[in-house]
Formats: structure tokens, C-alpha cells, sequence
């Protein structure tokens, strides 16, 4: 869906290690219903995808590994370190995929991807034609679309999110853009997204709130801090590659390149997106019961990953499963609908983000406007 190029300039060291790595082992397999052949970065990648998810347990040693992994989950969604210790007794693309399987097999999740895999279809086949539509329902609904980080920036695209909002106009959706500012801090831009919600709550319509990367940090402190009372009127806040929890590439130093592609940055903007300052501002998410939230993002393995997130995604694997950009877990809002799409990486999440940003609207209004598929949600951080 989003295709920007977010940290664009990792020294070129780290491409190289990226090159040189994305050698591997071939593979074909299905996870939770998506299929992939690419390369992977050790046999227990390979095994697992090609033959454990597949049922054909052939290998008694690694199927015992691969079971006491399943049985120490549990059934819950592996955390970051969780996806770490993986990462170190496998391999980083074995912890992505089991992680991929473990979000496929939550039944909520499960649904969601049945819907919009019929409305991607539907979408695929409708926008060529220029016919495309969403549901009757959507006209009683209006999308507030925030940009990320630095979508002002001449050197860089799509990070206004100017593809989804432009396909969304173009079958009738409203949408409202709002202008932070494309290198301010976390908490400043917070207080703009405040306003444009509040400003939108006489319109007599529903709110599907867009954010991605760094601007979704901002929306969840703006929906934490309007609370119930000021958020009656917002239906649905999709989260696509949300960096909630910051990103290590800040942490490890990598925005002097950074400006030398783009020019100068806010410091306080930039330290706003550390991890520390992140994971204790995640702390104090708490988006009201009310808000739909639909986490979307990609999970890359080694031999998925585009040019633009290798640069990040190779010399971040020491932390564990990420995208180029984000560790993977990180991206994940607790009590919320993960949708996922296997081998997607930070940048390139679709090759056609119009009929993504359609076939996910339609999927959205759908499941809001069925009120069977809205059994109450507990959002509870661990």
C-alpha cells in the first residue's frame, strides 16, 4: 500500500551486507493462506515453510523444535523478544514466519483476511475497468488521511499517502488531509491530528482515520488523549506499518545520512521516533473501545525484501524480525484486527496500492456496518 522512501540513505556498507545476504535457500509454502516462493536465510526457515505448516513432519528432530516452540506460545501472538530468542535459535525469517502463521490463526484476523481478500478480488479486477465501488454503506463514511514522516520532502514519494487518498477520491470517498508538520515530534503532531478529528465531529459522517509509519504513534496518542467523549464519532483507525514503538535505525544513528539525501531535521522530531521515548509512550496508549483498529503491515522474509528496506532490513535482523524500518512486532496495536501481507516490506507493501487502499476501505466498511463481526474487543497491554 505505501510506497516511500523512508530512510533511504543506510550507508553503503549495509547494502552490501544486505546483497551479499540475500542469498539463501529456495523455497515454496503457504501461510495462512498466502503463498510465497522466495528464499530464506537457514534450513529451519525452509523446513518450516515448505514442509511443518504444509503437515509433511518428516524431520523428527526439528518438527520436536518446531512443536515446543508452538507449545511455549501457547496460541498468543509472539512479543519482540519473544521473536528475538526465536530469531537466535532458528534464524530471523523462521521467527517471521511463524509469526505470519501465529496472526493468520486468530479467528477475528482470519475473518478480516477472508473479507478482504474477496473485496482485493473484486478490486483487482473492477479498478482496470474503471468501475470500481465501495459498499452502498461508505457514503456515510469519510476518511481523515495523515501523512509520515518527511512527506514534504521533494526527494521522497508516497509518503503523503498521496496513492490510497487518491484512489479512495476516485470512488467517492471523502477525504480530509491533514498537515503536520513532516519532521516535527511525535507529541506536536499529535495535538494537530486532535484538532482535524475534532473538527469532524459535527459532519454528520463516520471517521475511518489512515495513518502509516511514524504518523500512526501520532494518531494513537491523539486518540488516547481525546478519550471516549471526543471519539464518538470515529469508527476506524487503520494502522498501516506503524512504527508505535519508534525504530532502531534512530538508535543507531543513521540520520546524518538521512540528511544528507533530504536535507536538515527537526532533532527533537527525530528523537521522538527513538526507542526508548517510543516504548515509554506506548505505555500510555489507550484508544478508545469504540475505534475499529485494523494493524496492516508486510512480513518480509530474506528474499522479499526490496532494494529501499534491505538497506535497513539486514543490519537491523540483531534485533529480531523487521521490515527495513520497524520491528515487526512493534507494528502491532494490542486488541486490534492484524491484517498482514507475507513478503511485504516497509516500502513496497503492493505492487497496486489503489486496489489495495480500496479492497481495505470496502473491507473495513464491511465489517463495521456488520455488527456480528463486532464482538467486544478488550485492549489490554501485557
Amino acid at each position: 500500500m505505501i510506497n516511500f522512501k523512508l530512510f533511504a540513505a543506510i550507508p553503503v556498507i549495509a547494502l552490501l551486507i544486505g546483497v551479499s545476504a540475500c542469498s539463501g535457500l529456495s523455497v515454496r509454502g503457504t501461510v495462512g493462506g498466502q503463498t510465497i516462493a522466495t528464499r530464506v536465510d537457514s534450513e529451519a526457515a525452509r523446513y518450516y515453510l515448505a514442509n511443518y505448516l504444509a503437515g509433511k513432519h518428516n524431520n523428527p528432530i526439528l518438527d520436536a523444535r518446531i512443536d515446543r516452540v508452538y507449545q511455549t506460545i501457547d496460541g498468543k501472538i509472539p512479543g519482540r523478544n519473544e521473536l528475538k530468542e526465536l530469531s537466535d535459535e532458528f534464524s530471523t525469517d523462521f521467527a517471521a514466519l511463524l509469526l505470519a502463521d501465529e496472526i493468520s490463526r486468530v479467528p477475528l484476523n482470519r475473518q478480516f483476511r477472508s473479507l478482504f481478500d474477496v473485496a482485493y478480488d473484486y478490486a483487482r479486477k473492477a479498478v482496470p475497468e474503471g468501475n470500481a465501488k465501495l459498499p452502498d454503506a461508505a457514503d456515510r463514511y469519510e476518511a481523515l488521511i495523515v501523512p509520515t514522516y518527511l512527506y514534504n520532502r521533494p526527494t521522497l514519494s508516497g509518503a503523503d499517502l498521496s496513492g490510497p487518498r487518491a484512489a479512495l477520491e476516485k470512488v467517492g470517498m471523502m477525504c480530509h488531509f491533514v498537515e503536520t508538520s513532516d519532521d516535527g515530534p511525535v507529541e506536536s503532531n499529535a495535538e494537530i491530528v486532535i484538532n482535524a478529528i475534532r473538527a469532524r465531529a459535527q459532519s454528520g459522517r463516520r471517521l475511518i482515520i489512515v495513518s502509516a509509519s511514524k504518523s500512526s504513534a501520532e494518531v494513537a496518542l491523539a486518540l488516547t488523549k481525546l478519550g471516549p467523549a471526543e471519539t464518538r464519532h470515529v469508527a476506524a483507525w487503520i494502522n498501516t506499518v506503524g512504527a508505535l514503538q519508534g525504530t532502531p535505525l534512530v538508535d543507531d544513528n543513521v540520520i546524518p545520512e538521512l540528511q544528507f539525501i533530504v536535507g536538515k531535521l527537526d532533532p527533537a522530531g527525530v528523537e521522538s521516533m527513538s526507542v526508548a521515548r517510543s516504548r515509554e509512550r506506548f505505555k500510555s496508549f489507550h484508544v478508545p473501545q469504540n475505534v475499529l483498529v485494523v494493524n496492516f503491515f508486510g512480513i518480509p522474509v530474506s528474499g522479499t525484501v526490496g532494494f529501499r528496506a534491505r538497506r535497513g532490513f539486514f543490519p537491523m535482523r540483531k534485533y529480531g524480525p523487521n521490515d527495513g524500518v520497524v520491528l515487526l512486532a512493534d507494528m502491532i496495536f494490542p486488541g486490534g484486527i492484524t491484517l498482514t501481507e507475507l513478503g511485504g516490506d516497509h516500502f513496497l507493501m503492493n505492487d497496486h496500492p489503489d486496489i489495495t487502499a480500496i479492497a481495505l476501505a470496502s473491507t473495513v466498511i464491511r465489517w463495521l456496518e456488520d455488527e456480528k463481526a463486532l464482538p467486544h474487543i478488550t485492549r489490554e497491554f501485557k
